[in-house]
């Protein structure tokens, strides 16, 4: 999360939102836990999983969506991310320049 929270904050002013959707069923934990990460974006809250699920598709955790402008998904991805790679901020970059 705190990678993914970098990455926010340097292609927020390209455009970049970042929405995290968190299946988890105990929200207080949730809560707890995002107190003590500080975001810059959203967190939606889906205890029963039917949103992530049945609005994007997702099955595994963690799923990333990357979407484009214009709401076409570029890329999905599965599984934890290093969001300071170099391969991610290529994939990020591409989005503005599409």
């Amino acid at each position: 999360m705190p990678s993914l929270n970098r990455l926010y904050r340097d292609y927020q002013a390209k455009g970049l939102t970042v929405v995290a959707i968190s299946v988890d069923e105990d929200v207080h934990l949730v809560r707890e836990y995002l107190l003590q990460l500080n975001l810059a974006f959203p967190i939606a809250l889906d205890p029963a999983a039917k949103r992530a699920s049945e609005d994007f598709g997702v099955l595994v955790y963690p799923t990333s969506l990357l979407v484009d402008g214009r709401g076409i998904v570029r890329e999905v991805w599965q599984g934890e991310r290093d969001w300071d790679s170099p391969s991610v901020r290529t994939a990020c970059d591409a989005l503005f320049l599409a």
